[in-house]
């Protein structure tokens, strides 16, 4: 058995003895965590989007045109 020791940034001082399960726990420790954080880097599945897959550019859009009214042209009557 090993006794290691280990100090902070703040001064704290840490020691423990390095038996072979501390050294089998660690390992599994290792393990899992990088096991969780592949799970969590994956994106979520957010479902099927039912609606358009793009909106057309505003000033793309060409508006509707409505009639109205109607225009009436006469000659004008250059007598006067």
């Amino acid at each position: 058995m090993t006794k290691r020791e280990f100090t902070g940034k703040g001064g704290e001082t840490w020691e423990w003895e390095e038996t072979p399960e501390v050294i089998a726990a660690i390992k599994q420790l290792h393990e899992s965590s990088k096991a969780v954080e592949a799970i969590n880097s994956q994106p979520k599945f957010k479902g099927n989007y039912q609606g358009p897959l793009y909106a057309p550019h505003p000033e793309l859009k060409k508006p509707k045109r409505v009639v109205t009214s109607k225009v009436i042209i006469t000659e004008k009557d250059e007598s006067n």
